[in-house]
């Protein structure tokens, strides 16, 4: 009930923005952006992942600018094992 609840709120917030997309829509056009991971090893042996979001397509930033949310929500990170 709470998901559903969270979706008709997601839908009207898109439609008072003008976005009229179907659920289905809105989930393919988001799932161009993506979070990568390019792991590598060092001259030490040490193994570094690099873990960052792709660029937002125009898109994007027009359904998280409509919802109020950061059009890259998490920060580049580095660790090393």
């Amino acid at each position: 009930v709470l998901a559903y609840h969270l979706l008709c709120v997601i839908q009207r917030t898109l439609r008072e923005s003008g976005i009229r997309h179907h659920w289905a829509t809105l989930r393919t056009h988001l799932s161009g952006q993506v979070r990568v991971t390019t792991s590598m090893v060092n001259d030490k042996g040490q193994v570094i992942h690099i873990r960052h979001t792709s660029e937002p397509e125009p898109v994007h930033v027009k359904i998280y600018n409509a919802l109020g949310l950061p059009v890259r929500p998490l920060r580049r990170l580095t660790t090393i094992e």
